[in-house]
């Protein structure tokens, strides 16, 4: 008979099990990117001092052997009625503020066919380290993990979210064809319209810097503020470095009379392409969206690529619209759930939910 057990894995260990960490992501419904050993190390390293943050990373055991991992961490909160909260949330988010960057596709690293077994057992740990109230965001509805709180806490689902994931089997002239006759037009076609454009890949680490300033002054043009923070700046060239080493990451730059106009920032893992970000200047033109022209080359590349089997726009709208139900991707649904283990967060939990209900009420009766 096998014997499950739940150790506490050290900082200092974290940081030194990159190959055992992979080893159970292969064999996982993990996401391969966001629940990676460099994903989750580096932003543990630059956000734990940052956020004051206590580590829970649990191997789970069986027969003493390593079959699983849950990158947790726990910090306590002070609430509006004086209440001290004890909350665990994964590692590679921050619910508590906007000071993190965002991880999607967060998951327990357990054996693929063993997720309803095992996680009830990591559930009682939680209960026994005296937590009182587990957060997990941006769980991927389709995942075991996500159906089983949704089957035990139908109550506790407190947010709700949609990316799109584009198919890159087929041609990419079948993928236009697909396409509404607008969005080919500014996806791909206006290309001509550019007088002299030139996409370039990054080939350089030294480039990586530039690359990077070029986004956050986009960024900063059009939002009015940077994209990446310096300590996400800091997260960001480690990951960049460590998948161009990798030779995983897609870093590209839409020129237009040898200025930089528009950039993507990709990074392929395990078949997927994934968008971690875009930027782009205004064009003097209102018929071109350098952007659009940008993710249309993106899109292109991922379908040359035969090791590419979907590009992946995340979740997230774009400033004015959600433009990305446009391009004919499947939807990916994101679950965040609030799940309360003692009598006080229960109670606090309920008295957040009622409040909301009555808000809820109240612009409706006024509408």
């Amino acid at each position: 008979m096998s014997e499950i057990k739940i150790l506490e894995i050290t900082c200092d260990e974290f940081f030194q099990m990159e190959a055992v960490w992979q080893d159970c992501i292969a064999k996982s419904s993990a996401n391969p990117l966001f629940s990676s050993w460099i994903w989750l190390s580096s932003w543990w390293q630059i956000w734990q001092p940052r956020l004051n943050l206590s580590l829970l990373l649990l191997g789970v055991y069986e027969n003493n052997k390593l079959i699983g991992l849950v990158p947790c961490y726990t910090y306590t909160q002070n609430t509006a009625l004086g209440l001290r909260i004890k909350r665990c949330e994964f590692i590679g988010d921050h619910t508590a503020s906007n000071d993190s960057i965002r991880s999607e596709y967060l998951n327990f690293i357990l054996p693929q066919t063993r997720y309803k077994e095992l996680i009830p057992v990591i559930f009682e740990y939680f209960i026994d380290c005296d937590i009182d109230e587990v957060t997990l965001k941006d769980l991927d509805m389709t995942s075991v993990t996500s159906a089983h709180f949704s089957k035990l806490y139908p109550n506790n689902l407190i947010n709700k979210d949609c990316g799109i994931k584009i198919t890159t089997k087929k041609s990419f002239e079948s993928y236009l064809q697909q396409l509404g006759k607008n969005t080919r037009l500014k996806l791909f076609n206006r290309r001509k319209l550019l007088p002299d454009n030139n996409l370039r890949r990054i080939e350089n680490q030294a480039d990586i810097k530039h690359f990077f300033d070029s986004l956050n002054t986009m960024h900063l043009a059009r939002w009015g503020k940077v994209c990446f923070s310096e300590h996400s700046l800091n997260f960001h060239y480690k990951i960049a470095h460590y998948f161009f080493k990798h030779q995983q990451l897609q870093c590209l730059c839409l020129l237009n009379e040898d200025s930089i106009q528009a950039v993507c920032y990709d990074i392929v893992v395990a078949g997927v392409r994934y968008n971690i970000q875009l930027g782009f200047h205004e064009y003097n033109s209102a018929k071109i969206s350098m952007g659009t022209l940008m993710l249309g080359f993106a899109i292109e590349q991922a379908h040359l690529a035969d090791e590419v089997l979907s590009y992946d726009l995340l979740a997230g709208e774009g400033k004015n619209s959600f433009y990305k139900k446009k391009l004919n991707g499947d939807a990916i649904y994101f679950a965040s759930y609030q799940i309360p283990l003692t009598l006080k967060a229960k109670a606090l939990f309920l008295l957040k939910r009622a409040k909301r209900m009555l808000k809820n009420t109240l612009v409706r009766n006024s509408q």
